[in-house]
């Protein structure tokens, strides 16, 4: 990790400066807890919580200069509907010696070149122009910058709002305009100094100045790095002033990058002081979130989950590898020479189809939210499932309500298809973990969902079944006995070496043969047995990869209880991991271990009698 934070980026020359506020902002949620195993997480299709609105799929920065790329093949499956950005090519204002010149001129040029495409069709973005990166104050100012109304004099800072968004203006381009980023971080603000006499004269007369030459754009702030939650002090003050001035913004923006900030309880926190202090509700813009160390599918889930419940009206993603390198803030990576979608894309994109109507969900259980919508034109009901810590294990979904929705259920069965994504990259696409049709006559169904690793991700698709559901056969039933686990990359058989007895011998790969030590059954606990009494069992209720997969005496704990699931892996119930051919080896011998599930051949089996 090189840095915080100009902007929520990465500043490469300023690493040292910044991690300093990385750890000065991250909010450390004590006690955070994971989601149980066999937790269930509630979908009603019956209730109705507003339109859904695609709260969190925006952007910091993240597009070329000139806003040709990414192309909208990578973008436009986004639902993306929020930017934020204007400074970065150049020093700004402060480097042509805090006057209109080139630097300056191309930053709007810039700005102007992006806004044309993100505000038009199919996107029709808001784009937030962020006055003080155009400034020149993104974290990379010179030590002897003169900042905004130094000394009370504010003739220069007035100077530059008129130059500069006076150009933007003229462009006819719909923008909304923020005036200062993260005032209360030192690398931005004199000593962070957010609410002293010099930061409410530049706050003020940049507000003024704007309501003059721009009087029905809007104006968003304060853009503050911490939450009321952290600092409600800081809020108070600076709510109270711009009361009194009549200075409040038209929206009001924050950062959620702490340790975690839920989407949920700060906007609740942001209500509660903007009532509180007679401002009065307005739209709410999360215009940085996900911090630095948390870019992972799973929590990438999670915020969005969160946010579709939060109230926000728009988020963007923070980004930690800035600035024009069109990587939409890091879900696209460089493979082959192109940028290619990454999990994170891949949640994203999931989270593009809950569209038309939200619908309650039990919200967060433990660290695992879930948000859903409900689409009668789409013919479909999606849910996204994230998890913020790393839950290992399997959860149910329960989807209820299902009578609400004729349309979906009325043949009496649904088609689920449940698709894992994984913290990857590149990953070309999610991997399917359920595709059933279920009987839908009971009015819910319940879909198994199990975290194989630390960062999955999941989307949930329900569709229209094509009838009654056919009675499910399970794979294999204890009817079905004496089955062999058949490896599809060695085409080679489990095995207990030397058909030994003893606990703690470790299974491995052989040529398949009719002997009793490669016949195992799959009981109704989930186990698979052999010679008897014996289990396949992960050594020392191992969860790591490469924990040794040995046999014991079955004892009915979950390290010997195992999913046989419809892609072809076997996972263990209590790790989540696939039981895999060590090393990707084929040859007789191999050990059979437990590693994270990554859909390779040599974790891919099949039960034959």
């Amino acid at each position: 990790m090189t840095a915080r934070r100009g902007s929520g980026r990465v500043a490469v020359a300023w690493g040292a400066v910044l991690v300093t506020a990385v750890a000065v902002v991250g909010v450390v949620v004590p006690g955070r807890s994971e989601a149980a195993a066999g937790a269930v997480l509630g979908v009603n299709l019956a209730s109705s919580k507003g339109a859904a609105t695609g709260v969190g799929s925006g952007f910091l920065y993240g597009v070329s200069q000139d806003g040709a790329q990414p192309s909208d093949a990578l973008l436009k499956p986004l639902g993306f509907n929020a930017f934020r950005g204007g400074g970065h090519v150049t020093r700004g204002w402060v480097g042509d010696g805090y006057k209109y010149g080139s630097g300056t001129r191309t930053d709007v040029n810039t700005v102007i070149g992006q806004a044309r495409r993100f505000t038009a069709a199919p996107y029709r973005a808001q784009y937030q122009v962020i006055l003080s990166d155009i400034y020149g104050n993104d974290g990379g100012q010179p030590s002897n910058t003169v900042y905004p109304c130094a000394n009370g004099d504010c003739s220069n800072w007035v100077a530059f709002v008129d130059a500069v968004v006076g150009e933007l203006q003229a462009s006819g381009l719909p923008f909304a305009y923020d005036i200062y980023n993260e005032p209360d971080i030192s690398v931005f603000w004199p000593g962070g100094s957010v609410n002293s006499t010099q930061y409410f004269q530049m706050w003020d007369s940049a507000f003024r100045e704007l309501r003059r030459i721009a009087p029905d754009a809007p104006i968003v702030g304060p853009s503050f790095a911490y939450t009321p939650q952290a600092r409600l002090g800081q809020w108070q003050t600076f709510l109270a002033h711009v009361k009194a001035a009549g200075t409040a913004p038209d929206w009001i923006t924050n950062h959620d990058e702490g340790d975690v900030d839920d989407p949920v309880t700060v906007a609740q926190s942001l209500n509660s002081v903007l009532s509180s202090s007679g401002v009065g509700s307005r739209p709410l813009s999360a215009n940085e979130y996900q911090p630095a160390d948390r870019q992972t599918a799973g929590v990438t889930a999670w915020y969005l989950a969160r946010f579709a419940q939060s109230g926000y009206t728009n988020a963007m993603r923070g980004n930690w590898v800035c600035c024009l390198s069109p990587n939409l803030t890091g879900v696209l990576t460089q493979s082959g020479g192109v940028w290619a979608a990454t999990g994170n894309w891949w949640v994203m994109r999931s989270y593009a189809d809950l569209t038309g109507t939200l619908v309650e969900t039990s919200g967060q259980v433990g660290s695992t939210a879930i948000s859903a919508a409900v689409d009668a034109g789409e013919k479909r009901a999606v849910a996204l499932v994230g998890d913020s810590n790393g839950f290992t294990g399997g959860v149910t979904v329960k989807v209820s309500g299902l009578a609400s929705q004729a349309w979906l259920s009325g043949g009496g069965s649904v088609k689920v298809v449940v698709d894992r994504i994984p913290e990857q990259a590149p990953l070309s696409a999610p991997q399917v973990v359920f595709n059933q049709t279920l009987n839908a006559t009971g009015g819910s169904v319940s879909i198994p969902v199990n975290f194989q690793a630390t960062h999955d991700a999941f989307a949930i698709y329900l569709t229209p079944g094509t009838g009654p559901a056919p009675t499910p056969t399970p794979t294999p039933t204890p009817t079905q006995q004496s089955v062999q686990i058949v490896g599809t990359g060695s085409g080679r058989c489990v095995e207990v070496p030397g058909a030994a007895t003893a606990n703690g011998t470790q299974a491995q790969l052989q040529d398949c043969s009719d002997a009793g030590n490669q016949r195992w059954t799959y009981t109704s606990d989930k186990q698979l047995t052999v010679s008897g009494n014996k289990c396949l069992d992960a050594s020392d209720q191992g969860t790591s990869d490469g924990t040794a997969v040995i046999i014991w005496d079955c004892n009915g704990q979950a390290n010997q209880q195992w999913n046989v699931n419809a892609d072809s892996t076997v996972t263990g119930m209590q790790s989540g991991k696939c039981l895999d051919a060590s090393g990707a080896g084929t040859a007789n011998g191999t050990k059979i271990v437990l590693w994270s599930c990554h859909r390779g051949t040599n974790q891919q089996w099949s039960l034959r009698s």
